[in-house]
């Protein structure tokens, strides 16, 4: 063996991170599967809509400007034809069509919440009364510091 060094011809070297470090590398191999999910809240929805299906098609073509046939709705929503998914850039026109969104919720990983405009300002409510405590706290803390000086 030589001992001349390498040269790698002044290049730089990107190093890669360790898999432990990343958020996923504790996850199991596809724990976030949502095929089926996202398939059967389509169902649901559309159903529970009363739409036909050749208005769903008809509106989602005009929404996305994609030509999309009732055909490709029988297939996404075919249980036995598993291998057809719905596209994700279809997602939020079939919820504002259907008036529902299970489908994105369906699409989401536990702990992610979808919510419909009415429940989107109860939630930002929520969100101003927790702020509203936090600073309560803080200034009693501060006004304990403040007297106790």
């Amino acid at each position: 063996m030589s001992k001349a060094r390498r040269n790698l011809g002044g290049t730089m070297v990107q190093l890669t991170l360790p898999l432990s470090s990343l958020p996923t590398a504790s996850m199991q191999a596809g724990s976030l599967r949502r095929r089926e999910a996202v398939n059967e809240a389509f169902r649901i929805a559309l159903d529970a809509s009363g739409l036909s299906r050749e208005y769903v098609a008809g509106e989602l073509s005009r929404l996305t400007g994609d030509q999309v046939s009732i055909h490709h709705i029988n297939n996404w929503t075919a249980e036995s034809k598993d291998d057809r998914r719905i596209p994700l850039e279809y997602a939020a026109a079939l919820t504002v069509i259907l008036g529902d969104a299970r489908i994105l919720a369906a699409a989401c990983p536990a702990g992610y919440l979808v919510l419909p405009p009415d429940e989107a300002a109860v939630y930002e409510l929520g969100r101003v009364v927790v702020d509203e405590r936090r600073r309560s706290r803080k200034k009693k803390e501060l006004w304990e510091r403040i007297n106790g000086a």
